[in-house]
């Protein structure tokens, strides 16, 4: 039994194997930490799904609310498929929440971070439309994002940020992390589409691969230019999709950012990581 708003860590270890079954730590579940034996051998499988309808919200295979979360060597996976929509692997609403190497595996939404600080390092992060998406102030680093064949009508957008308050600290940065396709994917795909007024993502020192639109960014509502208050950019990528030239022209897209406002998107400005991602014992770059 988990202990409610514990101030010293519970661990559960996780042993090798593939378990059928949704997991919720909700908001009195403090300093949780789940460890497997590896992100291809712990496995935590799903399929609640949105067309079976589930709302959004609730198809999330594993969800973690309590502050404090730590998940070590994991894989979160919904195998609900493409065709059954919006359908979640993994929810984090937990401040304070890091993840290390893990993986995250499905399709439409697959990574909801939906709110508070959090941290990804050297994860795989796998899916089709709006596949990383929320509210959180999160950083990604030193992961692998990989987005894969969507149903034939469709196109993939890596990210969908969800700021409607400019008053909010929140955002997607994507920091050094490898984005290449998974297996063979010819659909358009994008880094990101922006659901709300304020939407907020960067994606900095990264490599991207070819599959890349060189438009790079997609609308929300089809030709319809997103509005001014949105911030996007993109900050000294390399690879085969890192060429500018052809972005999107929107107001909200920065392309020449300065290494000062890269800086504000970092793990110990963003997320404050450097006062409390040490208790966490995972490796992380404070800086650019």
């Amino acid at each position: 039994m988990v202990p409610k708003k514990s101030e010293k860590r519970f661990v559960i270890y996780v042993k090798e194997g593939n378990y059928s079954e949704n997991i919720i730590l909700d908001k009195s579940k403090w300093n949780v930490m789940i460890y497997g034996d590896g992100k291809d051998k712990s496995i935590v499988s799903g399929n609640l799904n949105f067309i079976d309808g589930t709302p959004t919200f609730a198809t999330a295979t594993f969800a973690a609310v309590g502050k404090g979360f730590i998940a070590k060597y994991m894989r979160f996976e919904n195998t609900a498929g493409a065709a059954k929509h919006q359908a979640v692997a993994f929810r984090s609403g937990s401040d304070m929440s890091v993840f290390y190497q893990c993986s995250f595996d499905a399709f439409q939404d697959t990574l909801y971070a939906h709110s508070n600080r959090q941290f990804y390092r050297e994860c795989d992060i796998t899916g089709t439309i709006d596949f990383i998406f929320g509210n959180a102030a999160v950083v990604f680093q030193a992961c692998k994002i990989q987005p894969r064949q969507p149903m034939s009508n469709q196109f993939n957008t890596i990210t969908a940020q969800g700021k409607k308050d400019p008053n909010q600290n929140t955002g997607i940065s994507i920091q050094k992390c490898s984005i290449s396709a998974l297996n063979t994917l010819t659909a358009p795909t994008y880094l990101g589409r922006p659901w709300k007024a304020y939407s907020t993502t960067i994606v900095m020192q990264s490599n991207i691969g070819s599959f890349l639109n060189p438009k790079g960014w997609t609308e929300w509502v089809t030709g319809v230019d997103p509005p001014s208050t949105i911030f996007y950019a993109e900050f000294q990528n390399t690879g085969p999709g890192a060429t500018l030239d052809q972005r999107v022209k929107w107001a909200g897209f920065m392309t020449n950012i300065t290494e000062d406002e890269a800086a504000k998107f970092t793990v110990g400005t963003f997320i404050q990581g450097t006062s409390w991602l040490s208790e966490s014992s995972v490796t992380f770059d404070a800086s650019l």
